[in-house]
């Protein structure tokens, strides 16, 4: 019954323990910034990629869509009768998209400028369900969570003009640790499929991954010389997937947890060319686990240089003593 109760008394602390607000305030710049970047990369080619005559047209893509679906025509049907071209629509759309993240990164208004943000992306994946992929998808659901959670309670314009309040509450708490749970059983998922398949634990996955054309950075051919080291790199992106729920949970532990999941999103961005993946991860795992890696290390360092400082005065001690 003690254990019951003392495990009934965690789960509740958990949830309803006061988070370091930070935490969400670091969620809504560092993926503000993701979606500035990546609009910016696609700025040179954006009327190819959403444009009625683009790469691929309008009429393909909405044939591609549920009927719920936001297409870009469907908006343009709206401002058509007013003269603007389509060419004009797009990029006006654009800026529109970059306002809305610069208004998340500044915290202005922070939940009007999500709603927008979200909105705009819905209207991108829709009308480029062709493009779409791992990165797009994290995006949006970052985006759908700002919409909900209270990201402007710090670092923020909200919290500097009294719009936001910067307390913990139960709602900054449950927002953080529903994060967290998010990227654990994202992790979980993908480390435990790997593991269901020989050919992770022999490397094969790891290696044909690197030598294949579509994602080839490097000539890595010489590994096949040396099976060892895809193996290990396996079995250690392997491990820090599916256990990423426990190593990010226990303290000191998490910071070599950290610093392995940046190094693995760092080596999938060079040695696969899957740079903004790469990216968004590393962004997601810093923004809900980043904080609590701070708090360690300074933890650490404190505990450190006291340490320290009673060493080096342990000498005066005994010459006193004499």
């Amino acid at each position: 019954m003690d254990l019951l109760n003392n495990v009934r008394q965690r789960f509740n602390e958990f949830f309803t323990r006061p988070a370091d607000v930070r935490t969400l305030g670091l969620f809504r710049i560092l993926l503000s910034v993701f979606l500035l970047f990546q609009a910016l990369l696609w700025l040179p080619d954006w009327a190819n990629f959403l444009g009625r005559e683009g790469w691929v047209q309008w009429e393909l893509t909405r044939a591609l869509n549920q009927f719920w679906h936001l297409h870009m025509e469907v908006l343009y049907a709206w401002v058509e009768p007013t003269g603007m071209t389509d060419i004009q629509f797009v990029y006006l759309f654009f800026w529109v998209y970059v306002g809305a993240g610069l208004g998340l990164l500044l915290g202005w208004y922070t939940r009007i400028w999500a709603v927008i943000a979200y909105l705009c992306h819905y209207v991108i994946m829709s009308t480029l369900p062709t493009f779409m992929y791992g990165v797009d998808i994290f995006l949006h659901i970052s985006l759908f969570y700002m919409v909900l959670m209270p990201v402007g309670k710090v670092w923020s314009l909200d919290a500097r003009q009294g719009r936001a309040n910067s307390e913990p509450t139960w709602s900054s708490t449950l927002s953080i640790r529903v994060l967290q749970i998010h990227l654990c059983l994202v992790y979980f998922s993908a480390g435990y499929e790997k593991m269901a398949y020989t050919n992770w634990w022999e490397g094969n996955v790891l290696y044909r991954s690197m030598v294949q054309p579509d994602f080839r950075q490097f000539d890595m051919r010489w590994l096949a010389y040396v099976p060892v080291i895809p193996m290990v790199m396996s079995w250690l992106t392997m491990i820090l997937e599916t256990f990423y729920f426990i190593g990010m949970y226990v303290p000191r532990l998490r910071v070599y947890w950290l610093a392995g999941m940046i190094g693995l999103h760092l080596g999938i961005g060079l040695f696969l060319g899957l740079y903004l993946f790469g990216l968004i991860m590393i962004f997601l795992t810093v923004s809900a686990f980043g904080m609590a890696v701070y708090k360690d290390l300074r933890h650490w360092r404190i505990n450190t240089r006291y340490a320290d400082e009673s060493f080096s005065l342990l000498p005066q001690k005994k010459r006193s003593l004499g």
